[in-house]
């Protein structure tokens, strides 16, 4: 983040532009960087003045705010006092629901669904995570509450890792659920290799946010980082609906 705010700063620096376009924009940074950064948009936010600019380089996008003069660039969150919320969350929220909707469109997860779901949250996990052991001991109290859970694999310890290779275990087991159940509880799974999408699962939680294990996905967006009980959860996820 902080590179790609230096290289807009310097760019913006160059510029004099009264009224700055997107095509502007996007073709200036285009220009001074070696990757591809794109103008994804920009949009006026409730401050006069201040527009709201989605940017993205190689698969991740960033969000931050420019004078409408383009002679300022603000970095850090927009929040509403009147309505208390953080504007600046609910497009990242946004972001990440698009990149994790367009993720799922053509990759499975491992999941936990009850039979009356009310609710579905994506959750990073990690076998080698003793957090992730504590919220799996729940996951049937999860799905009693109605809370369905897709698990993706985020091995911390990075790609070509123990904890990678103990991830591709579970993924390549005949039964998933079952493989799962006991690689989390610290069983020793047979070794095995078949094609996977254990990295990209990996790439996918870096381009989200993810900083952890385990880390939930409401289905709006929302990154809850750390452990929840089902309760705890239901109201997290009942708080987020009502933002909407």
């Amino acid at each position: 983040m902080k590179t790609l705010l230096a290289l807009i700063t310097t760019l913006l620096a160059s510029l004099s532009l009264a009224n700055p376009k997107d095509a502007q924009y996007q073709q200036a940074l285009q220009s001074m960087s070696p990757q591809k950064i794109t103008v994804e948009s920009v949009t006026d936010t409730p401050v006069k003045g201040i527009k709201q600019v989605v940017v993205s380089g190689s698969s991740t996008k960033e969000v931050i705010y420019l004078s409408e003069d383009g002679a300022y660039i603000f970095d850090g969150n927009l929040l509403s006092i009147k309505d208390q919320v953080n504007l600046t969350e609910l497009t990242q929220n946004s972001l990440r629901n698009e990149l994790m909707n367009e993720f799922k469109k053509s990759h499975n997860s491992i999941d936990f669904l009850p039979a009356e779901m009310t609710d579905q949250v994506t959750v990073f996990t990690d076998i080698d995570c003793g957090v992730c052991r504590k919220f799996h001991e729940n996951i049937n109290a999860f799905n009693q509450a109605g809370i369905g859970v897709s698990y993706l694999f985020y091995p911390r310890a990075g790609i070509g890792s123990a904890s990678h290779q103990k991830a591709v275990n579970v993924w390549c087991a005949k039964d998933q659920q079952q493989a799962i159940n006991q690689a989390i509880a610290g069983a020793n799974l047979e070794p095995l290799m078949c094609p996977n999408p254990i990295e990209s699962q990996y790439k996918l939680a870096l381009n989200a946010g993810i900083k952890g294990t385990p880390y939930i996905v409401l289905a709006d967006g929302t990154l809850i980082p750390g452990y929840q009980t089902p309760e705890q959860l239901k109201q997290r996820i009942a708080l987020s609906k009502s933002k909407h």
